[in-house]
């Protein structure tokens, strides 16, 4: 992995202007436009490290960050405005647009928790954009794709193989508007925490926010109460939103987050990172409390875009992983196999001396005999004797009446405070499938101490959509 200085020698202090979705005491009726944004009121997150942070050096003084997710070793998705100039400071559907590439030499990738000092270059050549007829206009095109000049890698690789369950897989097929999926979303960026941080402080920090509801998904069949196309409100929505965007819920996302995905919660809760697609802008309520609306741009609507991008990217790969599932064509289910139902390892089902009922029903606590008894397909146990469905703790939280125990991928929510270790069924149970630490990383030149220019400044990244909400 190559690794390389910000150039900070000689520099006092270097300024940060965060690329943010969220402006400051605006209307509720003004939606911002293309920037970036932080998760408000998320908790901290050190264990899933395929949401990455990217700064743009754009010089000795002026330092942008974006979020992003990856989608293979060194494939990033993030928003297009984190990666290009913007033509007017207000997000217009309609007449608002993009205009050149930054140079990809100012682009910097990071999976590091909080963001100070390690990084990986994008590749020479390696920004690409939706480019096609009309393709410029900031709604429903706010997406891009890195390729990074050298591999993240994830989780531990057995034989040598490089494992891409670790990797965000984006919901092309079947799109986001299929009944498999949730209507809620975990969100995970590392935007500031509230729009009242005006300097920024808490920005750089990666945090997560689960169940957060679906509030807008246009022209959505199987969840009519989502379609904010269709009603008394429509023509208000089309002003503000495109049919390739869809909205989450408010208190979510904020300034820095852009570039950051929507994952489906279903999926989320078994270890299996699915998503809908890239955060883009967003706005702040009336009393400049709360950071509302987020708009996404929707993977489904660019699927042509990611496969290709994937293809390019395992070209260029040092690691020669194998093209991902879901940049063959393949469905979702593909790339996340159902675990088998019965045992074919370890102690099986004799460890808790029942049988695999295979029915997915067993909530948190519940007792069971193998992981597809669960609704997480998780079967753990802390005494080896006493199994349990359980789901991962989400960076060392759990839901009341729960407890956090173990560490990296084996930590999981047990009911009340058990004892201490933790074991996972030998019957069905499949490994969870998050992420460690890439190997290889190395430091240069800690970014602690960075002074930080103010979030609402008239910044390029700072774009105001006018127009009424969507609703």
């Amino acid at each position: 992995m190559r690794k390389r200085s910000l150039g900070l020698g000689g520099v006092g202090a270097l300024a940060l202007g965060w690329v943010a979705s969220c402006g400051g005491g605006e209307p509720r009726r003004e939606v911002t436009g293309a920037v970036a944004s932080p998760i408000q009121g998320g908790a901290n997150d050190t264990t899933h490290d395929f949401v990455v942070g990217i700064v743009q050096v754009q010089s000795q003084t002026a330092v942008e960050l974006c979020s992003g997710v990856l989608l293979a070793p060194n494939l990033v998705a993030t928003a297009r405005h984190c990666v290009a100039m913007l033509t007017s400071p207000q997000i217009v559907c309609g007449s608002s647009s993009f205009g050149a590439l930054v140079p990809a030499s100012e682009l910097f990738v990071s999976i590091e928790a909080q963001i100070q000092s390690m990084f990986v270059n994008v590749a020479p050549g390696g920004i690409l954009v939706p480019s096609g007829p009309g393709q410029t206009a900031v709604c429903g095109n706010d997406i891009a794709l890195l390729i990074l000049q050298d591999d993240l890698v994830l989780g531990s690789n057995v034989g040598g193989a490089i494992d891409l369950a670790n990797y965000v897989v984006p919901s092309i097929d079947p799109p986001m508007s299929d009944p498999i999926y949730a209507t809620s979303v975990t969100a995970i960026g590392y935007g500031i925490d509230t729009p009242t941080d005006d300097a920024g402080l808490t920005a750089g920090v990666r945090r997560i926010k689960e169940n957060i509801p679906l509030a807008c998904v246009p022209n959505d069949a199987t969840h009519p109460a989502l379609d904010c196309f269709m009603g008394a409100g429509a023509s208000g929505s089309e002003q503000v939103i495109s049919a390739s965007e869809f909205i989450s819920g408010d208190a979510s996302t904020c300034e820095g987050d852009s570039g950051s995905a929507a994952f489906d919660q279903s999926y989320f809760n078994q270890g299996e990172w699915v998503s809908f697609g890239i955060l883009s802008r967003g706005s702040v309520s009336s009393d400049g409390q709360t950071c509302i609306q987020p708009i996404y741009t929707r993977f489904d609507a660019w699927g042509s875009l990611l496969i290709d991008a994937a293809k390019q990217a395992q070209a260029a790969s040092k690691a020669r992983y194998a093209l991902p599932l879901w940049a063959t064509g393949a469905s979702i289910d593909a790339s996340f196999p159902a675990p088998p139902a019965s045992s074919s390892s370890g102690s099986g089902t004799t460890a808790t001396a029942g049988q695999c009922t295979g029915n997915a029903t067993g909530g948190q606590g519940t007792a069971c005999a193998c992981a597809n008894d669960c609704q997480s397909n998780e079967c753990v146990t802390l005494d080896g004797t006493n199994y349990v469905c359980a789901n991962p703790c989400n960076a060392g939280a759990c839901a009341i009446g729960f407890t956090c125990h173990g560490t990296g991928t084996d930590a999981y929510c047990f009911p009340g405070v058990p004892p201490a270790s933790t074991g996972r069924s030998g019957g069905c149970s499949a490994a969870p499938q998050g992420p460690r630490d890439a190997e290889g990383r190395g430091s240069w030149g800690s970014l602690v101490g960075l002074t930080l220019l103010g979030l609402r400044g008239a910044r390029r990244r700072q774009p105001r959509a006018a127009g009424p909400p969507a609703t």
